[in-house]
């Protein structure tokens, strides 16, 4: 897993991965928060589930081939408390220039916190 980006900030790290399925943990910490109750910002919830299909992304491509997210739609069920989260993610179907994914959080009691579904557009690497 690249330690680079987003993955160094959130610090972020790769618990199992296979074809088509990876799976991130990540500590959220009070930096993650809203600042107006302990709870972890959503936007932090929607870039942790992006990533997770992103990487379950890659982990269907070919050596020329790169993606990037064109579609990411997240549903929020609960508050996200500081501890650790957990997002596996999936490629649903993968076609010669898209990948549908979906993910969900789960938190240190294994409450559903969210759920998202990404489409990815897969391209060559230039």
């Amino acid at each position: 897993m690249d330690t680079g980006g987003f993955n160094r900030t959130f610090r972020y790290y790769g618990v199992n991965w296979q074809e088509g399925a990876f799976e991130i943990h990540w500590r959220a910490t009070e930096a993650f928060t809203t600042g107006q109750i302990e709870a972890i910002h959503g936007g932090a919830i929607a870039t942790l589930l992006d990533n997770a299909m992103g990487w379950a992304t890659n982990t269907v491509l070919q050596d020329d081939e790169n993606f990037a997210t064109a579609d990411l739609q997240i549903q929020f069920v609960r508050a996200a408390k500081i501890g650790l989260l957990t997002a596996p993610a999936s490629v649903v179907r993968r076609t010669r220039a898209l990948a549908f994914c979906e993910s969900e959080v789960r938190d240190d009691d294994g409450q559903l916190v969210a759920r998202g579904s990404a489409t990815c557009s897969i391209f060559k690497r230039r």
